[in-house]
């Protein structure tokens, strides 16, 4: 039971740090002026404990929108603001609070009047960044699955959500500690709370959180993937999978069957994990900021190789009450430019089958139906495309594949490092060399390449798709720092390295890492292969 407090303690915390608290953060600091910071955040954190947990189920049993909650709290942090410039509408939002028991007197003088009222309406449109401990308290919530151990991380999540925001409200209280002052900027601070109440109701500070950077991110995922959170949260099949190396491929097992799907948009044939192809399953809820910046990359992957057989498909799990609405996914998936296959999973019964406990988070599914990576948060973008990669050519050897779209982390960037190398009469651009044309070659010895180029020295078997030594060697001029050689065949791949070290490679249908570290080698590559092995492309991170 400890351990379950501190996780949710300290994951509230972090998650209060992160660029997630920008839309609240100017309401609280303005609003906090001449009231008790105390009062505002309590109200929040009273009102975001008991949304998470019973808001979807309350919503559910009067038959209500799901988006009534997120604009009740819009339309009464709006009343707050013309409040704050109309006195008389400020006592009349007032006076039914006022009217309510309460165990301590929340508003003390008229100086800090209304705190308790903003924090109630700040809880209801608080949307935190999601990890572990926000899925856990809200699957729980939307199902009804609530035990003791829900609660008690529900309670420890919003405090130390909460302790990040008193700090911030009392130097904002500090700005207006003269009532003079604060009845000199009222009006003011009511102009302000008004203006960020409209950016939240058009969603408008998201923008502003897809260009910043996660700067919490590294920290909430060394904490959320420890042991120690792990075993308090629990997290079930394909556990072992979950903090793997992102940039190999691993046997985690059958991939889980889709369950509970509804409402499929971009498609009118529901996909499934096992039709035989290369899939990418994500899990996303529209307002959670980690899932937009994920998104982009999702979506540019699956415009790169959706012709060369790659399925997405968008498992949109609700994080709030209003993400369950079809018509604001619908807006979302317009509005994100998302093409491939998404289906609501209000009921959370995907998710419960994939054991899954992030937003985002993406299982990539190979040809026979086996889940061979699991990446939970933002990044890792240009591994799990190289590994796409990799699994297209293991279904079909002879795939045409794009240009590579994500930059990989270490290196200089895309513009700096080799391009795509096809090695194939129909395709090869990388060659200077002359009768470069189908059938049997001998090259002789060629010269060191220039930057980015590719030789054949001695005898090759040219063909449209790929090539054949017989007995011959390739050299190509590498700036990068992961180098992939497309194969298929029976033999072994002999490696020279610019620093004279050599690796042999034994040789499966698919990739070769060749080269693969975290800063890029600059030389020569030669490349030899045994015969019987054909050799179809390279590709470079």
């Amino acid at each position: 039971m400890f351990s379950v407090i501190l996780v949710g303690f300290i994951g509230g915390v972090i998650t209060a740090l992160s660029p997630c608290i920008l839309p609240v953060l100017p309401v609280v600091l303005g609003v906090s002026v001449g009231r008790k910071p105390s009062h505002v955040v309590a109200g929040l954190t009273i009102s975001f404990a008991v949304i998470a947990l019973l808001g979807s189920l309350l919503l559910s049993a009067l038959h209500l929108p799901p988006s009534v909650l997120r604009w009740t709290g819009i339309v009464l942090l709006c009343l707050v603001g013309l409040g704050m410039i109309f006195p008389k509408i400020g006592a009349i939002v007032q006076k039914p609070f006022d009217a309510i028991p309460r165990p301590y007197q929340l508003q003390q003088n008229a100086k800090d009047k209304g705190g308790f009222v903003i924090g109630l309406a700040l809880g209801a449109v608080y949307v935190p960044c999601a990890g572990p401990v926000l899925a856990a308290v809200t699957v729980a919530g939307s199902t009804g699955e609530i035990g003791w151990n829900t609660v008690l991380l529900t309670v420890a999540f919003a405090l130390g959500s909460a302790l990040p925001l008193f700090i911030f409200a009392l130097a904002g209280n500090k700005i207006g500690e003269k009532v003079d002052v604060v009845q000199r900027h009222r009006r003011t601070i009511g102009g302000i709370v008004l203006v960020f109440t409209l950016a939240l109701a058009l969603n408008a500070p998201a923008a502003i959180q897809r260009a910043l950077p996660n700067w919490t991110a590294g920290l909430s995922q060394r904490f959320e993937n420890s042991d120690f959170a792990t075993n308090a949260l629990g997290t079930g099949e394909l556990n072992a999978c979950r903090r793997s190396d992102p940039s190999t491929l691993h046997d985690c097992g059958p991939a889980p069957e889709f369950a509970g799907l509804e409402n499929w948009i971009n498609t009118d044939q529901p996909p499934s994990p096992h039709d035989g192809g290369v899939m990418l399953v994500d899990f996303w809820a529209y307002a959670c900021i980690n899932c937009q910046r994920a998104g982009e990359h999702i979506t540019k992957l699956y415009d790169a190789y959706r012709d060369a057989g790659l399925t997405v498909v968008g498992v949109h799990s609700p994080e709030y009450g209003f993400e369950h609405d079809l018509d604001n996914v619908k807006a979302a998936v317009e509005k994100e430019g998302i093409h491939y296959p998404v289906a609501q999973d209000n009921s959370f019964a995907t998710w419960k089958n994939f054991n899954n406990r992030y937003w985002p988070a993406r299982y990539l599914i190979d040809k026979d139906g086996n889940v061979r990576q699991i990446v939970e948060g933002e990044g890792s973008y240009a591994e799990t495309e190289q590994l796409i990669r990799q699994l297209l050519r293991e279904a079909n050897p002879g795939v045409e594949l794009p240009e590579v779209v994500e930059k990989q982390e270490g290196t200089r960037g895309t513009k700096d490092r080799n391009p795509e190398t096809y090695l194939g009469t129909a395709r090869a651009k990388y060659t200077a060399q002359r009768d470069y044309i189908d059938g049997p070659r001998d090259f002789g010895e060629q010269p060191a390449p220039g930057t980015y180029m590719f030789a054949l020295s001695g005898k090759w078997t040219l063909g449209p798709e790929s090539v054949e030594a017989d007995g011959g060697h390739m050299d190509i001029n590498v700036h990068a720092a992961w180098v992939q050689l497309v194969v298929s065949g029976n033999g072994s791949v002999d490696v020279e390295y610019p620093d004279g070290s050599t690796k042999t490679f034994e040789v499966t249908d698919g990739t070769l890492d060749l080269v693969k570290g975290d800063t890029p080698i600059d030389g020569v590559l030669r490349i030899r292969p045994s015969a019987g092995v054909k050799l179809y492309s390279l590709t470079f991170g």
